[in-house]
């Protein structure tokens, strides 16, 4: 989801200004080679993991984040459907026949990781299907009307920046009991590289459910 553009000549300095923030983003890339020694001495566990893409992407834009979850000893796989194209109430029914295999392979749920619009898929898979997730974690995640009549029963890790210009914080956050917000300092197409949004996800996957998170 994008926010509306301004009209007018404003247009083009928005377009511009959200251009400009986000091409920050490649200076994650050496961020990323710096830290990964420290990434990869991480909490190791165990665990089927699913992530899902923004809109207009697919699988491709998360293989560096399910790369590093393999290496931590996650079965984690992208959801094979193509690119998001932002249909939230048909691609949640999409998800659930591959948690439903995903689920029972392993035998335990699966831990949703939704980048941008994939996490708004993510909790609504999870109010549809509760018993298939066992924690959702989004990375810049705008929150949408949800058309689902059953209540978020699953713990949620959002993490959000205030220097994102795609789903601005405002979009993003909204106080429930079962919802942890997580500020980092990447733009908004940055967060999948992002050394500092890697150990969170890293670590929340690790991390029991209802056992609070190591700050």
């Amino acid at each position: 989801m994008v926010p509306r553009a301004p009209v007018g000549a404003a247009n083009a300095r928005w377009a511009r200004s959200v251009a400009t923030a986000e091409l920050a983003a490649v200076w994650q890339v050496p961020r990323l080679a710096l830290a990964s020694p420290r990434l990869l001495a991480r909490r190791r566990a165990t665990g089927p993991v699913v992530v899902l893409p923004g809109r207009g992407v697919g699988d491709a834009s998360t293989s560096a984040l399910r790369a590093y979850l393999t290496a931590l000893g996650y079965r984690c796989r992208g959801w094979g459907l193509g690119l998001n194209d932002g249909e939230v109430a048909r691609l949640a029914r999409a998800v659930v026949p591959l948690l439903e295999r995903e689920a029972e392979r392993a035998g335990a749920p699966v831990g949703l990781v939704g980048q941008s619009m994939g996490g708004t898929v993510a909790r609504e898979v999870a109010r549809a299907r509760p018993e298939l997730v066992s924690r959702i974690i989004t990375l810049g995640s705008p929150l949408l009307g949800s058309r689902s009549s059953r209540p978020l029963t699953r713990p949620v890790t959002a993490i959000y920046s205030e220097v994102d210009r795609i789903v601005p914080p405002s979009w993003a956050v909204r106080s429930h009991p079962l919802v942890e917000h997580v500020e980092v300092t990447s733009t908004h197409f940055g967060m999948g590289i992002d050394p500092d949004v890697w150990r969170i996800v890293a670590d929340r996957l690790a991390t029991p459910v209802g056992v609070p998170p190591v700050p």
